[in-house]
């Protein structure tokens, strides 16, 4: 039997948190759980029960298995601005698809500056 990294999970659990932007007393809130109790869960300081794993499962929009996971990359930057650029609009997913194609672009014309001014 596999013995659950409580802290480990408490990192992701307060990394999803904060990457959407709610406050533990929000979080708290929401799950119907004490202040205290989400801080100790985020410190891995408190064991969560299936319920709660649950709970914070749908409202950080993950499955249970990528939360105990060991090895996983779901908090990367890209992984996780995936998971919010699930529930745009589709304006607001172009939107953000021509701000990062003009930023390549500007990337690219920069480059080319630069090898442009390059002695071989």
């Amino acid at each position: 039997m596999k013995i659950l990294n409580y802290k480990k999970i408490g990192e992701r659990l307060k990394n999803l948190r904060k990457y959407i932007g709610l406050t533990q007393e929000e979080v708290a809130s929401i799950l119907n759980i004490g202040r205290d109790a989400v801080i100790r869960i985020e410190k891995g300081e408190r064991k969560i029960d299936l319920q709660e794993l649950f709970n914070f499962s749908k409202l950080y929009n993950i499955s249970i298995d990528e939360l105990m996971k060991e090895n996983n990359n779901f908090d990367s930057n890209e992984v996780m601005f995936a998971r919010g650029f699930s529930h745009l609009s589709e304006k607001d997913k172009k939107e953000i698809i021509n701000l990062i194609e003009y930023k390549n672009m500007l990337k690219e014309k920069g480059k080319k500056n630069d090898d442009a001014g390059r002695i071989s």
